[in-house]
């Protein structure tokens, strides 16, 4: 651990009999940050790990109960957690779900093809900033359902609409005598390439094109507002049941930690569910204040 601990935090010394080591400025997210834990990592939350969280939030079940749970380091991207809290859900229940909702940290192109690809609409928002608004993008080009162009910004038609490396990437063919004299050409997205105007785009660029004007909607607004209800579960697991500050130490405690409190948190549900089925009346959850 002091190896470790020196390694990682530590500026290397300039001669072989230093008098005093220099701490790094800014040490890696990775370092080790509990001589307690080597496992734990530093985010934006701080030390310690992340917990992904899948609950289902259809009006129509008697109860809700968590379908998925894992740990990642806190230093670790949630981009990264969607297909594997999919799989994860497909295990549980047999299926993947129709929808995913999730905040804009899981919105990514290649995280709406993916689910997509699953038979998943992952409604996730893109929190990253768009394209300026006086220049033209892929946005303002009309597509048709299989991601080829149909319409430029002023309405000219492609010649030609090209698939590359099986679908992956896309080109539409643009002449260019139509493109000539064009008021957006300047800021056009569209290249000159073999004596004609080129597109060049790929599949998860148009998914994020589509979605950036799908959540701009009230109806997708609307649907969205169902996500915001995990976070009642969240809470109900710091307070109820220790998720906040775990009494174990080392990641694979942390993930058992993690799926027996989820666990517990189901059977409470259901056990309310019975008692009120049976009594007419609803139990009262054991931490309620």
């Amino acid at each position: 651990l002091l190896a470790r601990l020196y390694a990682e935090q530590c500026v290397p010394p300039p001669t072989d009999t230093p008098g005093r080591s220099e701490w790094q400025e800014k040490p890696s997210s990775s370092s080790l940050q509990s001589p307690s834990d080597p496992d734990a990592t530093y985010g934006h939350k701080g030390k310690g790990y992340e917990a992904q969280i899948a609950e289902t939030c259809d009006p129509a079940n008697p109860f809700q109960v968590t379908t998925a749970a894992s740990v990642n380091g806190a230093n670790e991207s949630d981009q990264h957690q969607v297909e594997p809290t999919l799989d994860q859900i497909e295990r549980t229940c047999g299926a993947v779900p129709e929808t995913l909702h999730t905040d804009a940290g899981y919105g990514s192109g290649a995280n709406l093809v993916a689910a997509q690809a699953r038979g998943t609409d992952l409604a996730a928002p893109i929190g990253s900033k768009g394209p300026e608004e006086h220049k033209a993008s892929l946005r303002d080009f009309d597509m048709d359902a299989a991601g080829n162009v149909t319409k430029c910004p002023i309405g000219h038609a492609p010649v030609e609409n090209r698939a590359l490396r099986a679908g992956v990437t896309r080109l539409a063919i643009f002449s260019d005598e139509a493109c000539t004299g064009c008021s957006l050409r300047a800021d056009c997205p569209t290249q000159t390439r073999w004596g004609r105007r080129i597109l060049r785009y790929r599949a998860t660029e148009v998914a994020v094109a589509r979605r950036r004007a799908e959540q701009e909607t009230s109806a997708f607004k609307e649907r969205h507002k169902i996500r915001s209800g995990i976070e009642a579960t969240n809470s109900e697991l710091k307070r109820c049941h220790g998720f906040g500050k775990l009494r174990v130490r080392r990641r694979p405690r942390v993930e058992l930690s993690v799926r027996l409190k989820l666990l517990a948190l189901n059977l409470k549900r259901y056990v309310s569910h019975l008692t009120q089925a049976a009594t007419g009346v609803s139990a009262q959850p054991a931490c309620a204040c």
